[in-house]
């Protein structure tokens, strides 16, 4: 299992970095979710953003809006796709719909078959153990987001669009058991048991 977990997958850094991690776009096929977007206004995603980016990278992009695709469509467009890209936005409205498509029942089956994860911002948020952090995320807070299960892939946190002026905030609302900062234009990378950070390794671990 392969993901791409970066605080912003648009970032030219990251854009890079994913474009090595995968092979190169030319010839890959992406399934683009931007549902975490539609949270801050719906459709918001089509003016700019990852969205614009993704279509210019040299892929087949299709587009896979939840809210407007049924469970069967949802599986049936991301089937075979060599990325699967969660864009950014908001966590616990993200998960939300992934579990009413029931897509949190057969992310591993896609990902098993070849699959590979991006994430960006909320997009690798919800791959975490829970969405413990989204509830207190600085300035932008979910309240009960967490009663949500996540999706599970990793078993550490992510605090993305981290800022040095931050950590004592961070420092004092977890509560988990392992957590990376990522400031914009780094990322983890995940191939099977093997974790790369690209960038500054910043840990918060509560064990």
């Amino acid at each position: 299992m392969k993901l791409f977990l970066a605080s912003e997958a648009k970032h030219p850094l990251s854009v890079e970095k994913l474009k090595d991690f995968v092979g190169g776009f030319e010839g890959k096929t992406i399934g683009y979710i931007p549902t975490a977007a539609n949270a801050q206004g719906y459709g918001s995603w089509k003016d700019g953003g990852s969205w614009s980016l993704v279509q210019t990278l040299g892929a087949t992009v299709s587009l896979v809006v939840l809210e407007e695709c049924s469970t069967d469509q949802v599986y049936e467009k991301l089937s075979g796709k060599n990325i699967i890209w969660f864009a950014g936005g908001q966590c616990g409205y993200l998960m939300y719909w992934i579990r009413r498509r029931a897509l949190d029942k057969r992310i591993r089956e896609l990902l098993g078959s070849g699959s590979i994860y991006v994430g960006s911002s909320a997009g690798s948020m919800v791959a975490s153990p829970s969405l413990g952090v989204v509830d207190w995320y600085y300035g932008e807070e979910e309240a009960g987001a967490s009663i949500i299960p996540s999706l599970n892939l990793v078993d550490f946190d992510i605090y993305p669009h981290y800022e040095d002026h931050l950590l004592g905030y961070v420092k004092e609302n977890y509560k988990g058991n392992k957590l990376y900062l990522l400031k914009n234009g780094e990322e983890i990378l995940v191939d099977g048991d093997n974790i790369t950070v690209v960038g500054e390794e910043r840990i918060l671990s509560m064990k």
